[in-house]
């Protein structure tokens, strides 16, 4: 079973504004985003995510066009006109949208490709994904930043396998990451009250800093940390703890921890799911 994943990019313009583009086609910038406003309104990700098996001849899942015509699809019809005259305040919000992109996406057909799941990105540190075999379940994850120096060191090994295993990272003096920790949250939101959400943003931020990024912002791992004490504080022992320290808040809160994934550099992530 092979996946595949497309993602277009848009603004929420006015249906002005689309009709009028809708007449320029040759004017579509589909990588910066279409359609495309200059006012003061929100620039998206929509993506889907299909399943199947690949044709033996073409190798394709499915064209990616049929992907791109489906999303844009539900942009055009069901999400832009139907806020004509919506004002600010009264948006939809992103666990309202995936259920209604899913639910006008999964009857169709991408050749011999199935609908897995879709996602909002809302900018480029939140997002919010639904799946065709849970969809009353809504996943959100979040990106928290913080900075910490640590060195990779072992008691248990001689100074020379330390030096072999780590190299620069077994540097005494230690070094130190601008760390992402991306935390993903899962829980059932209602369908018919619009307000219901995954978890409120603020409340999901003040658990995140409280048990983690101020405990560990700016601090040396292996001295400041208790619980590094004995442990190597590697990006992967890192998601582990982060993930233990998170999950008891989390589900007092009344959603799922289903995932942290931590950043120790742009190349670099662990993720941990309990």
């Amino acid at each position: 079973m092979i996946r595949l994943s497309r993602e277009i990019r848009f603004s929420l313009t006015n249906p002005k504004e689309l009709s009028h583009q809708l007449d320029h086609p040759g004017q579509k910038n589909s990588w910066a985003a279409w359609p495309i406003t200059n006012r003061i309104a929100p620039h998206l990700v929509l993506s889907a995510v299909v399943e199947g098996t690949p044709d033996s001849v073409t190798g394709y899942l499915c064209n990616v066009t049929l992907i791109d015509k489906a999303l844009r699809s539900f942009v055009s019809n069901s999400l832009i006109r139907s806020m004509a005259s919506v004002t600010l305040s009264q948006l939809p919000s992103a666990e309202q949208i995936v259920r209604q992109a899913l639910t006008v996406l999964s009857p169709q057909t991408f050749e011999t490709a199935s609908l897995c799941s879709v996602t909002l990105h809302l900018s480029p540190y939140l997002c919010y994904t639904i799946e065709t075999r849970a969809p009353k379940m809504i996943q959100l994850t979040h990106q928290f930043e913080f900075s910490a120096a640590h060195r990779l060191h072992c008691d248990s090994m001689s100074a020379e396998e330390n030096l072999a295993t780590f190299g620069k990272c077994n540097n005494p003096a230690g070094h130190g990451h601008n760390y992402v920790v991306e935390v993903s949250v899962s829980g059932e939101v209602s369908r018919t009250d619009e307000n219901d959400s995954v978890i409120e943003l603020g409340k999901l931020a003040e658990i995140v800093n409280r048990n983690v990024i101020d405990p560990l912002d700016h601090k040396n791992l292996n001295e400041d940390i208790a619980h590094f004490a004995n442990i190597n504080p590697s990006v992967e022992n890192i998601a582990v703890a982060v993930f233990d320290w998170l999950k008891t808040d989390i589900e007092s809160a009344g959603c799922q921890l289903a995932e942290v994934k931590v950043f120790e550099t742009p190349k670099t992530w662990a993720s941990y799911r309990g």
